[in-house]
């Protein structure tokens, strides 16, 4: 299920080679002995939630949110490299990396966007919606936030009444981004990446809501890249096969987003009319 909570404790982009730490195969953390290679194109780096001792959502068969989005990530990895796309996991199996861990991954790579995957406990069986971040000032939820073994509620937002909150100056030392509103800079691109994938999911989840959410869901609030959640429903099935049969639709529906998404293009380089 998606969180709501922020993270309280905000690091500069500066301290990336401390926190670029991804999991190795035994959900422990090393570190890096250098920055992930960077190829030409696009890379996509898939979320599936939760992980290790956090389940996530609980179905009445014992079924794990954890297990199922692991099951979609690897679905929509296939689509997406079908289109000759870089794709990255933040988990391959059963390990729990942080909330910075995994934005860790995306941040300081270029041309990348990150997705979340989320199944929730609740909802119309078979429908599916889209998230994106949104800087409230003053936030309260409902039900628990995140956390290893805890369920959640999302309290979600209309994008004109929330307010935003404005991103720390730079200094003049070292013009570093708070880490805790790394965010800030791609929210409309998250946003136009949040409707494309909505559109293709509502022709996919017959009932699904027209348009995405914006919603404070942690794991997006440290993300320096276009970055959204989807949640499908629900966990709350007796038949498991359900939520396998919304695997493929669900990849097609990410892959189709993701081809029509486009990164602004750079501004050209000003001339200069000096005389000859």
């Amino acid at each position: 299920m998606l969180g709501a909570s922020v993270s309280s404790t905000p690091l500069a982009f500066g301290a990336l080679a401390q926190q670029n730490m991804p999991p190795s195969p035994n959900g422990e953390q090393t570190p890096l002995s250098s920055p992930p290679e960077e190829i030409s194109g696009r890379t996509v780096v898939l979320d599936p939630a939760h992980g290790g001792a956090d389940f996530g959502a609980r179905g009445p068969t014992g079924l794990a949110e954890s297990d199922v989005v692991l099951d979609f990530a690897r679905a929509a990895r296939i689509a997406l490299e079908a289109l000759r796309l870089r794709v990255l996991l933040t988990r391959e199996g059963n390990q729990d990396p942080s909330f910075d861990n995994r934005s860790a991954m995306v941040n300081g790579l270029r041309n990348a966007i990150f997705i979340s995957l989320h199944v929730s406990s609740s909802g119309p069986v078979g429908t599916a919606r889209t998230y994106y971040y949104v800087f409230p000032s003053n936030v309260s939820t409902g039900g628990n936030l995140t956390g290893a073994g805890t369920t959640s509620s999302v309290q979600t937002f209309s994008p004109a009444a929330a307010p935003q909150t404005p991103l720390p100056p730079a200094t003049a030392r070292n013009s570093l981004v708070e880490w805790d509103h790394a965010q800030q800079a791609s929210i409309d691109l998250s946003r136009q990446l949040a409707n494309l994938v909505q559109t293709e999911l509502g022709h996919r989840f017959k009932g699904s809501p027209e348009m995405p959410v914006a919603a404070p869901v942690r794991q997006l609030r440290t993300i320096a890249a276009p970055a959204i959640a989807i949640e499908l429903s629900s966990i709350d099935v007796t038949d498991a096969k359900r939520l396998d049969q919304m695997a493929q639709p669900l990849a097609e529906a990410i892959g189709r987003a993701v081809a029509e998404f486009h990164y602004p293009l750079p501004a050209p380089a000003a001339s200069s009319s000096g005389g000859h």
